[in-house]
């Protein structure tokens, strides 16, 4: 029995030999054909043909018997390796948005006054009940412990309510997540469904944790680019052509950050149908949609499978800071996600989840004010930008204005640093985004007489950029 076992090892030690041989072959043609691409200028990913690879390699795989799922992920990873030798490590897009906040603290801290247009933390205060919810919690009990790491069940079975009055759907207790926020809510979600080599399909322009945290889990985030002329409208037809490398996820976030796009319920409707037919999962990033000023779908009215919802408390309860969000999904894909949980971060502390209990079941007139203050502001930063030599397209949702310098050899991201130094105002550059250096991100989430101002210095800079 032994020498059959030793013969059985030793013929795999000789296979394992002959793949790493053939890896490095491939590897050292795949540097060739780097070559060749950057002397034509040519990108070193290319969809069209990742699609014939991946389809040569599943046909293979049915003739020989092998698991589709496991030629799929081994020829991802060869694909994505092949990127990297060529050259195509992509963008940390967020060092480009973190830049300027960071420059613009360490103004702050040294005394400056800066009109912050650059972060999405609407300075909308929380009503007062929500506050003593929180302190009745945190100091009615002599012992503070640990929640489950699923979350309050009340809590959970609140939110589900919610939803289901709100769209008329039929959500489950169990089908909820609570999480530290809506970026752990997507962050979660992320590495829960992408392994080494995996792909993820997003619509530029995007926030940029999206990408980051695909490629967090070595996975590929592959951009679908909108553009400013088709009013920022998702082209499906290059969608499914994006889907033809067989991706796990399709992010989708409505209202649009940065563009406050608010997409139609056709384009989701044919989104869906697309991810259920490719047996993708389409994570919808919500988190805006108390701030709509159009006629808004939720996946969870046209979904009835393959999505994660995410949303939080921060933008509709104005409890941006006490870090609490959620997820729904399907158990399963809730179970993965709160494994996640489990080892990292264990738990959002009771008391904060005491509060936005609270918040779901008061009167929501308090809440209801914010979005018609959104709105106003919204109006008033249209008003400003109608007087500069900026072009825009009129958000009809979320909290920004991504407006587009029409000047020659404009450079979003040394314009926001020139601004930040000259007229202490802080935006975002257009390239945290996607490729958008013409473009610029303007955040509604500080005062009235900010944002007019802030806008007006703007005007003043865009005038020295013109005359050189």
């Amino acid at each position: 029995m032994s020498g059959e076992l030793e013969r059985y090892r030793k013929e795999i030690a000789e296979i394992d030999s002959q793949i790493l041989r053939l890896v490095k072959a491939r590897s050292q043609r795949v540097e060739r054909i780097g070559e060749i691409k950057r002397r034509r200028n040519l990108p070193a990913a290319n969809l069209r043909v990742e699609v014939e690879v991946i389809d040569r390699s599943l046909k293979l795989a049915r003739e020989i018997g092998l698991d589709e799922a496991l030629a799929t992920r081994l020829i991802n990873v060869l694909i994505a390796e092949a990127i990297k030798i060529q050259g195509g490590v992509p963008k940390s897009r967020a060092a480009f948005l973190y830049d300027v906040i960071e420059k613009a603290k360490e103004l702050e801290a040294r005394g400056e006054k800066v009109i912050r247009l650059e972060v999405g933390e609407p300075d909308l205060s929380s009503p007062i009940e929500l506050k003593d919810a929180l302190r009745d919690a945190l100091y009615g009990s002599s012992f503070v412990g640990y929640a489950s790491s699923r979350g309050l069940k009340e809590l959970r079975e609140a939110i589900a309510d919610d939803l289901n009055q709100t769209y008329g759907v039929d959500i489950d207790g169990e089908q909820v997540l609570i999480t530290h926020g809506g970026k752990f809510a997507i962050f979660s979600a992320i590495l829960s469904m992408i392994s080494p080599g995996d792909h993820a399909v997003i619509p530029e322009p995007t926030w940029p944790v999206y990408g980051n945290c695909v490629h967090l889990a070595n996975g590929r985030a592959d951009m679908v680019h909108t553009r400013f002329g088709d009013s920022w409208d998702i082209d499906i037809g290059e969608v499914e052509e994006a889907f033809g490398v067989k991706p796990k996820l399709f992010i989708l976030c409505s209202p649009n950050n940065p563009t406050g796009k608010v997409f139609s319920e056709k384009l989701l409707r044919e989104l869906v149908q697309l991810a259920e037919r490719e047996g993708t999962y389409l994570l919808a990033d919500e988190v805006y949609c108390a701030y709509s000023a159009a006629p808004f779908k939720s996946v969870l009215q046209v979904a009835d499978s393959n999505f994660i919802y995410v949303n939080s408390f921060s933008k509709r309860y104005g409890m941006t800071g006490w870090r609490i969000g959620y997820a729904v999904s399907d158990v399963k894909t809730i179970n993965r996600m709160q494994s996640l949980l489990q080892i990292s971060v264990t738990c959002v502390p009771e008391f904060i989840q005491r509060a936005a209990l609270k918040a779901l079941r008061m009167s929501q007139d308090p809440f209801n004010s914010f979005a018609d203050d959104m709105r106003r502001r919204i109006e008033a930063a249209c008003r400003e930008l109608d007087r500069l030599p900026l072009s825009y397209i009129r958000p009809n949702g979320g909290m920004y204005v991504f407006p587009k310098a029409e000047i020659e050899n404009f450079n979003s991201y040394d314009f926001a640093h020139r601004l930040l130094e000259e007229e202490k105002v802080a935006v975002s550059p257009g390239e945290a985004f996607g490729d958008y250096p013409e473009h610029f991100r303007i955040s509604l989430g500080t005062s009235m007489a900010d944002i007019q101002s802030g806008i007006r210095r703007i005007g003043k800079e865009i005038e020295r950029w013109r005359g050189g």
